[in-house]
């Protein structure tokens, strides 16, 4: 074959192999395949157009079997798979071919398409072909493909080839580059990141294989998709010594999926908005969430929507963003700019040049604007407005789908246009605004009466008050003659009552006398409507039935009308919140408002709030009381031994609480502290009495036995359930930050915050008073120990706050 029949149509003729692809949906389908498909005797056309579909050449005892391969491959994800099958020339003959199909992915690893390579090896003879006809056939197939084979060389660390590639398109002589320079210069962008991660791993050893998609940004400009596929080679000793690769160009295929995903995402964008549209009923607040939408599909923050004033000849700006926002309220004439062109027209406008339009508008602030797309807005057939979007240089670029999504979107926000207007038309038409209007103010103030309510049950101490406030406030929003909370209870014979809690009866009512009920039976005495008042309904009925029932006469003028809502509580009756009406339409109103049940629920909670609060303060006020008889007791034991130990422990715990005042620990803390300094030397009643007494110097043994006294301390202490610490940190009280302390030699934040404020406050007690063996030291002697030694053995947050009450109260440790 000479160079003037060397082409790739010739070279493709003569091929054993034949490349084929696809689409993955509904199973096999083929969209090319190469001209050398006439080795089997059929054309391209016939193929792709499928007057014969390339499964019925498949041998039919091979036809499910490689259609049910094919799914499961692709089900399972694999990026790749191998088949073999017999197929059918056209003159009848049966060949054995060899398909090996490599899987396209998206960037969610869904595969979508398919390539593959038809050999047949019917006769194994044909591979015995010269060796250079072969290579050279390989690298005109790989050219024709858009492939490239490759070598990584790690001794050089650089990678080579000789054929064809879609980066470097080399034909013949071979290429070279560094490793270094292949990754700083070619994939330099961003988006290669999560292929260098993978090459790092694949070079490490935590991966054999190598399959990865690079944004590839050539020296002259150009910029493609690659597929990277490789794998390592290694010695011996587990050493990386190359890695072999091929490289196709996916450009296509990835601007087809990047294509794709954009006008998937503008589909469901489109979708959630005409939801969103039609739920909107105020035209303003739809107009506004229409030019959001618009601006969200077009990626870009500058928009406007327009009227158009026909009378007037001008457009009136009534909704804008970014550099159309100072245009809001304003008009412009309708013969200017793009908006001029579609009302002319009746059609989109796509302007890509804006800075050569000639018919722009002139304001300096469209100075940066490259790109505008306008889209006639319809009510009906008539064209009433217009919607814009703008793009600057800053802005994204955008694809040629972008008008026709904008028109969906445009078309769906018209319709919902016309559902608000015809809407709002409908309310004009049956008069029934007035009452909406009414019944949201009425709505609006029961609300706010609950939450005024709220406010009153929970801020103020008197309990009792706090119940009437609220029931008086909800009474007035309500309009009711008489409010009153019930709750479920028992009479003097044991039988079911609702006890009247609080109420509020309005000061002056047009119909005279209320009705007072203190105690309403629920044994069965109430009759009509009102029997059904534990039904969990909110029921309405006659006042006399429940005064009847309750044994007390209905003065001239009462109320007539009751409503009840009723709570519960764990699926438990609880009470009920009860209002009296002269009106029952106003009682009707009433009782269809939800929120009297939450005014129930709030006032029942309250009381039962309350009533824990005040179970949990006599439980708290009974351990309290425990604890100190139980701090009592230990301290009357330590005292026998050591009477100064007693006084000690008292003065070092009024110091650690001042401390901790200054050093602002909470009052739960201030209290464990409080409690621990008061016990924190019970250990040293294991020591013996003439040790603790011992004027002069210890031994170093009986030292010894003195520092027991923190461990024993501890085991004392952690068998009384205090609410605090109160054992670890007597156990801790004679630790030092340096870990020079004991029992445990502890350091730094290993101690216990209160732990180190006793470490300082027993120091200075114990300087500045009298001891057995030696006189008092002296406040200032103490001041100066734990200044010297402070971020050493003494924490300095506990040190600068001890000193400040030292030094503002110098007397703190003086006898009381």
């Amino acid at each position: 074959m000479n160079s003037e029949t060397l082409t790739p149509e010739n070279v493709i003729a003569s091929s054993p192999v034949i490349i084929m692809g696809g689409d993955t949906e509904g199973g096999y389908s083929v969209n090319f395949i190469t001209g050398n498909i006439s080795r089997l005797g059929y054309s391209v056309a016939e193929i792709v157009m499928e007057e014969i579909p390339f499964e019925t050449i498949v041998h039919p005892g091979d036809r499910e079997r490689l259609s049910k391969e094919f799914k499961e491959a692709a089900a399972r994800g694999e990026d790749s798979a191998l088949f073999q099958y017999r197929v059918r020339t056209r003159d009848g003959e049966v060949r054995w071919i060899e398909e090996h199909t490599v899987y396209q992915k998206d960037a969610a690893g869904r595969i979508f398409a398919y390539q593959s390579t038809l050999t047949d090896v019917t006769d194994e003879k044909t591979a015995l072909l010269d060796a250079e006809a072969l290579e050279a056939r390989l690298k005109l197939l790989l050219k024709t493909a858009g492939a490239s084979v490759w070598e990584y060389d790690a001794a050089s660390d650089s990678f080579s080839g000789e054929d064809f590639g879609p980066i470097f398109g080399v034909e013949e002589g071979g290429w070279q580059v560094s490793r270094q320079e292949f990754f700083d210069v070619y994939l330099a962008a961003p988006e290669n990141e999560p292929a260098k991660e993978a090459w790092r791993r694949l070079v490490s050893g935590e991966t054999s294989s190598l399959d990865v998609e690079c944004f590839v940004c050539l020296p002259g400009g150009k910029k493609l998709w690659i597929a990277f596929r490789g794998a390592a080679v290694r010695n011996d000793h587990g050493q990386l010594t190359s890695v072999a690769g091929i490289t196709s160009d996916i450009t296509e295929l990835k601007r087809a999926e990047i294509e794709a995903e954009t006008r998937n995402r503008r589909l469901a964008l489109i979708n959630d908005s005409s939801a969103a549209f039609f739920e909107e009923l105020d035209p303003k607040a739809l107009l506004e969430r229409i030019l959001v939408k618009a601006c969200e599909l077009a990626g870009t923050e500058h928009g406007i929507l327009s009227v158009n004033q026909e009378e007037k000849g001008e457009f009136f700006w009534f909704l804008g963003t970014g550099l159309y926002a100072p245009l809001i309220g304003k008009t412009g004439k309708n013969t200017i700019g793009a908006f001029s062109e579609v009302l002319r027209f009746k059609r989109r406008i796509v302007i890509r040049d804006y800075q050569n339009y000639e018919n722009r508008l002139r304001d300096s602030i469209f100075k940066d604007v490259e790109t505008v797309i306008a889209i006639p807005f319809y009510y009906g057939k008539d064209l009433k407005g217009i919607m814009a979007v703008a793009f600057t240089h800053s802005d994204p670029p955008f694809d040629d789908d972008l008008p026709d999504s904008l028109e969906i979107l445009a078309a769906s926000a018209a319709a919902a246009l016309k559902n608000a207007e015809l809407y709002e038309e409908s309310i004009t038409k049956l008069d029934e605004r007035k009452k909406v209007q009414e019944d949201l103010r009425f709505h609006g103030r029961l609300v706010r009466a609950v939450a005024e309510g709220s406010g009153f049950l929970v801020s103020l101490d008197n309990q009792q008050q706090a119940l009437e406030f609220a029931l008086r406030g909800f009474g007035e929003a309500t309009g009711a003659a008489v409010t009153c909370l019930y709750r479920l209870s028992a009479d003097g014979e044991r039988r079911s009552v609702a006890k009247a809690l609080a109420r509020y009866v309005r000061p002056v009512t047009d119909r005279g006398h209320s009705v007072e009920l203190s105690l309403i039976p629920l044994d069965g005495s109430l009759t009509g409507a009102v029997a059904d008042i534990r039904s969990g309904r909110i029921i309405k009925g006659h006042l006399g039935e429940v005064a009847k029932a309750a044994g007390v006469a209905m003065p001239a003028g009462a109320p007539l009308w009751f409503v009840a809502a009723p709570v519960f509580f764990n699926s438990v009756f609880w009470g009920f919140l009860a209002l009296s009406f002269d009106d029952e339409g106003l009682a009707e109103r009433v009782m269809k408002e939800d929120v009297l049940r939450t005014a129930a629920h709030n006032m029942a909670a309250s009381v039962m709030r309350w009533e824990s609060e005040r179970e949990a303060l006599t439980a708290y006020e009974k351990l309290t009381g425990t604890f100190g008889d139980a701090i009592r007791t230990l301290g009357q034991i330590v005292g026998r031994k050591d009477p100064y130990t007693t006084l000690h422990q008292e003065r070092v715990s009024l110091l650690a609480l001042k401390t901790g005042v200054a050093m602002g620990l909470s009052d739960r803390r201030l209290e464990g502290l409080r409690i621990a300094g008061l016990v924190h030397d019970v250990g040293k009643v294991e020591i013996p009495s003439e040790i603790l007494s011992k004027p002069g110097r210890l031994s170093e043994l009986e030292f010894d036995l003195i520092k027991t006294h923190a461990e024993s301390g501890y085991q004392i202490l952690k068998e009384i359930d205090f609410p605090w610490p109160v054992a670890e940190i007597a156990r801790q009280h004679h630790e030092r930050l340096d870990g020079s302390g004991y029992p445990h030699g502890l350091r730094g934040e290993e101690i216990m915050t209160e732990a180190r404020i006793l470490a300082v406050t027993d120091v200075v007690e114990a300087m500045a008073s009298h001891r057995p063996y030696r006189p008092s030291l002296g406040l200032d002697a103490a001041a100066a120990e734990i200044k010297k030694f402070s971020g050493i053995y003494y924490d300095p947050q506990a040190v600068e706050a001890c000193l400040k009450v030292i030094t503002e109260d110098p007397g703190i440790l003086s006898p009381r």
